[in-house]
């Protein structure tokens, strides 16, 4: 399933859906929203997408949180005041009552503070502007878990 279909789904005011990515559980834009106000306020991530020619707010976990009931998919349906779940192949699907629940987003992204290494990173670097514990900083700071392999490429690149 593409981010298009995944973000198209989040905006849907009768269901929460959390996506199976690899090792991860997932859930985009609204579905964030709902996740961090309602289940637990885990650290949002923000990209810009081509394909969805917008920023795309995700929050991801270990898979494991659930396979081994740290994070229990009844909390969450409690949580989220939804009538009940359907497992799939891929994703967790919970039916919510509260069609209001995800009313709010566009307020919600505006608390979102964008990511501060992006914003250096997307900085032309120089040998000259950069303070040597700051290098050091950026690689010590670098989100791997939350980035493609061509980004780390890039950003190597441009640290080099």
């Amino acid at each position: 399933m593409t981010i298009a279909k995944k973000t198209q789904l989040s905006a849907d005011k009768k269901r929460f859906i959390l996506y199976k990515e690899g090792l991860f559980y997932k859930c985009f834009n609204e579905g964030a929203m709902v996740f961090t106000k309602y289940v637990k306020p885990y650290k949002v991530s923000v990209k810009f997408i081509k394909t969805v020619n917008a920023n795309v707010y995700s929050i991801g976990f270990p898979a494991s949180e659930i396979e081994k009931d740290k994070l229990r998919k009844e909390t969450i349906l409690e949580k989220i005041g939804a009538s009940h779940y359907e497992e799939k192949d891929k994703h967790i699907i919970f039916f919510l009552k509260d069609k209001n629940l995800k009313s709010g987003y566009l307020e919600w992204q505006k608390t979102i503070p964008l990511d501060i290494k992006d914003e250096v990173i997307n900085e032309q670097i120089t040998p000259y502007n950069i303070p040597d514990n700051t290098i050091y900083n950026m690689i010590e700071n670098y989100d791997l878990a939350n980035n493609t392999p061509m980004q780390g490429l890039s950003f190597i690149q441009q640290l080099k």
